[in-house]
């Protein structure tokens, strides 16, 4: 790191000078002021102590444990203290995340880390994120984001193209996949029941219609669309959770005959939800096949591909994905496979106006003229000319509002990160690393299978590897119950959560507890698999001695 000195500091550049009484009006008087507001005294020398705390963290993961050793207790007590009275300096803040803060986090970004869908994040992406907060743009409002809002546009039409949606697609940037599903629900809604916020003239509610709908998804999905129900004012049971296959993907003659049942009991089916990626195992669903039927019963094809989507940008793997360019709407979160960090996810439409109309609003203090129906808007070239805008692509040229586009109104840039890492990384490469990560999960099956009490379970479709211990006796056979083999399970990762050598979870796969290793940083190698068999294997010898 380059030494902090007075050769860094800023040129403050040429002051500017007060307008004169005659551009004022004769009303404001001069007033000169200090050419750096105070709260910015000391701002690069800050900036350089952060950087240097951030490249400390980085550099440090492989050195500490993965997993903090305070109980929650222990960290409310760590954490205990009444609310300041007055500031502390900045190095003494820089201390505390030094000394409190880095001991107690999950090393998300290790080589050890194997849990759930969280990154080792891009650095471009890192620092990008404090050029956001320092531009503090609401990407709500066109006027209070113009560069941020194009930005966020041009995002949206990389991912449009990328999944192969219609040039009349759009959609919005979200703060995860939740939020990309609940959208995707309440879309479906509206088509179901002909209606949208842009019908400003028709205040009657969906009455008794809303409750005939029904919605269709393998009972794998993410707990999202339990919450997207529940918000929607829907029933739990209009949510059908149908069965999954031998490799955990939705079972198409059990969804078709819940589809028929539901019709003859003359209620309405609305949905086919297809999980591009389940967050159990990483298996999808046949999106084809879910989008021939959607259509034939004329349901809204919702796609969560929030964990599976970035599989797309691999020319080896993205077959996987067949189908999904048919979805009236897909959930993306690039803080997963896209190695962003949090947040940053989206939500893409086949049919972009829908979306618009289906969150439609006119606040008063948001200044924009609401045009009737047929008429263009025109603005000023500056030069007393209207100009129409330029209409060659869906929503290129107009003057998006975002707020007018989803649930959330205030909204960070989170397009920015996005922007710059694709910029920066290219689609070979993010590629490469998706394609890299997926095959490292196949090389774990591959050491797991080497051990004779341990058993694979899934289809290692992704980057997720999912097996059993089932400890067996010198002739093969099971030494313990299925139940007694759960606790062992749990037992194990435990264990290795404990002693902070590495993290992974555990889940339940067909009604028993199985270990779950998901691969997910450019980083990782064949050795940091092979070290992790080597915690496994040691872990469970461990609690077998003690039985």
């Amino acid at each position: 790191m380059k030494a902090h000195g007075d050769d860094n500091k800023a040129n403050p550049g040429p002051a500017f000078a007060a307008p004169s009484a005659g551009e004022t009006g004769g009303e404001l008087p001069e007033r000169p002021g200090p050419e750096t507001p105070p709260e910015e005294t000391g701002l690069r020398e800050m900036g350089y102590a952060m950087v240097d705390l951030i490249v400390e963290y980085m550099s440090g993961l492989e050195s500490r444990r993965v997993y903090g050793p305070l109980t929650p207790l222990g960290l409310d007590d760590t954490f205990a203290e009444p609310l300041p009275e007055e500031g502390v300096p900045f190095a003494d803040l820089v201390q505390d995340c030094r000394a409190r803060v880095f001991p107690n986090t999950m090393a998300i970004g290790s080589k050890r880390y194997f849990g759930m869908m969280n990154p080792a994040p891009l650095p471009v992406s890192v620092f990008s994120e404090a050029l956001c907060a320092a531009m503090n743009q609401n990407t709500a409002s066109w006027r209070h984001s113009p560069a941020g809002t194009a930005i966020e546009k041009r995002v949206i039409r990389w991912m449009c193209d990328l999944f192969g949606l219609p040039k009349t697609s759009f959609g919005t940037m979200t703060d995860g996949g939740s939020l990309a599903n609940i959208t995707g629900l309440k879309l479906a809604v509206n088509q179901a029941l002909g209606r949208d916020l842009s019908q400003v003239d028709n205040l009657e509610g969906p009455g008794s219609e809303i409750a005939r709908l029904t919605f269709y998804v393998s009972g794998q999905a993410h707990y999202s669309f339990d919450k997207a129900v529940d918000l929607l004012g829907l029933g739990r049971g209009q949510l059908r959770k149908i069965p999954h296959d031998e490799i955990f993907r939705v079972d198409l003659v059990a969804l078709e005959e819940a589809i028929q049942a539901d019709l003859a009991a003359g209620l309405k089916p609305a949905c086919v939800i297809g999980i591009a990626g389940t967050t159990n195992t990483g298996s999808i669903d046949k999106l084809d096949r879910l989008a021939e039927l959607a259509r034939r019963y004329d349901c809204w094809f919702h796609v969560d591909a929030a964990y599976g989507g970035a599989v797309i940008l691999s020319e080896m793997y993205g077959g996987m994905l067949r189908g999904i360019g048919e979805a009236d709407s897909i959930a993306v979160d690039p803080h997963k496979w896209f190695y962003m960090p949090f947040s940053c996810g989206g939500i893409l439409v086949r049919n972009g106006d829908f979306l618009r109309r289906s969150f439609l609003v006119h606040p008063e203090y948001y200044m924009e003229k609401v045009l009737q129906e047929g008429e263009v808007e025109t603005e000023s070239d500056g030069q007393g000319r209207r100009v129409i805008p330029d209409k060659r692509r869906f929503h290129q040229g107009d003057k998006v509002n975002f707020f007018q586009y989803g649930i959330q109104g205030s909204r960070r840039l989170n397009a920015l990160k996005l922007w710059l890492a694709v910029k920066s990384v290219g689609r070979r490469q993010y590629a490469a690393w998706v394609e890299k990560d997926i095959e490292l999960a196949r090389f774990m099956a591959a050491r797991m299978r080497r051990q004779l009490d341990f058993k694979i379970i899934g289809p290692n479709t992704l980057g997720i590897c999912n097996f059993r211990w089932e400890p067996v006796d010198p002739a093969g056979r099971l030494r313990f119950s299925d139940e007694k083999n759960d606790q062992l399970n749990q037992d194990l990762q435990e264990l290795v959560e404990r002693e902070g050598d590495a993290w992974f979870s555990f889940t339940r796969l067909n009604g028993r507890v199985a270990l779950r290793v998901n691969v997910e940083n450019r980083n990782m190698e064949q050795s940091d698999i092979e070290r992790l068999v080597q915690v496994i294997r040691r872990a469970a010898d461990n609690i077998l001695s003690m039985q």
